[in-house]
């Protein structure tokens, strides 16, 4: 059901989706809200993201450890090859975690079914976080990491910024500071439930109480952290107020009830405004980042097919115009 020019909302919901729903606000939120944000915490987590990181590599799939200007990534690639508009074509991928959590292991199934139904390679960025750094200092690894890659890549016109969450923020940024700085920009941006302002404070209370498992609580103790750091943020701090002429195409996915939601839906608008192509997929019952959760969810994978005919349809388009 379609409620505007460029956004689809999705209204079923399967049961294995409210079983997730169910299980991150009675458990996760709660242990979310408490968790403690210091050196202790943050350590722990650190240690939770090496034992995912030690998981085996998804079936059907070849994971090989690489560097991109000395940032350390990993390349997932699938048997079958694209031999449509995305032939050539690479999708620079960065997780999410709010620049505190998760990293290669814990993104490497979504990663793997991205890689799957387009049939072209992921390369997933591991970028420094806090404590490591503030949000400027995961942006340096980012772009360090996409100047690479064009130098090693198929084709350089192809490459595909993707995230979840912080790494929707990151995607975002570097399709903002390619534009700024005259370097090749990306073919085309997809966020999955993105973080696209960094004072999400300002949105309703009430809305923002809703989401299954993200606490703004913990949002407010972190944001200091988040600015803090030998790195600055280059651009716009906010993808949301940045100038929608600086990106290419933008395919956006949140759940109805997120932090993410309202910039989602305010982005969407900017981008329709000024005329720039934009697809935003809005689906109820779902969690935050539900498409990372595609070797589990029906729905999650239903939305990476999505977003690869985006793909598909924003690459072919690219190709006409240049023939």
């Amino acid at each position: 059901m379609r409620t505007g020019e460029s956004t689809v909302w999705h209204w079923t919901t399967s049961r294995r989706a409210r079983l997730v729903f169910g299980f991150a606000r009675v458990f996760v939120k709660p242990v979310m809200t408490v968790w403690p944000t210091g050196r202790r915490g943050l350590a722990a987590l650190a240690r939770l993201d090496d034992r995912l990181d030690r998981m085996p590599a998804p079936p059907h799939t070849t994971v090989e450890p690489l560097t991109l200007g000395g940032v350390p990534c990993e390349r997932i690639s699938h048997p079958r090859h694209a031999t449509d508009a995305l032939a050539g074509a690479t999708v620079l991928y960065f997780h999410g975690g709010g620049f505190v959590f998760c990293g290669l292991g814990s993104h490497r199934g979504a990663c793997a079914q991205l890689a799957a139904v387009t049939g072209v390679p992921v390369v997933s960025v591991d970028y420094r976080q806090i404590p490591q750094g503030g949000i400027g200092t995961s942006i340096a690894d980012a772009m360090t990491a996409y100047r690479e890659l064009l130098d090693r890549c198929d084709d350089p016109t192809k490459i595909v910024v993707a995230g979840d969450s912080a790494g929707g923020y990151l995607a975002m940024k570097v399709a903002e500071i390619t534009a700024l700085q005259g370097l090749p920009k990306p073919a085309a941006v997809i966020g999955y439930s993105p973080l696209l302002n960094l004072n999400l404070e300002a949105h309703d209370p009430e809305f923002m109480r809703r989401d299954a498992y993200l606490p703004m609580r913990q949002v407010r103790r972190i944001k200091d952290r988040w600015l803090s750091g030998p790195d600055k943020i280059i651009g716009t701090p906010s993808p949301v107020d940045a100038d929608p002429s600086l990106f290419p195409p933008v395919f956006l996915v949140a759940a109805e009830y997120e932090l993410m939601r309202p910039d989602v839906e305010l982005l969407t608008t900017r981008f329709e405004r000024a005329g720039r192509q934009v697809e935003t997929h809005l689906w109820a019952g779902q969690i935050h980042a539900f498409p990372v959760l595609s070797p589990m969810l029906q729905e999650s994978r239903e939305i990476i097919d999505l977003s690869a005919d985006f793909l598909r349809r924003s690459l072919a388009t690219v190709r006409e115009r240049s023939a």
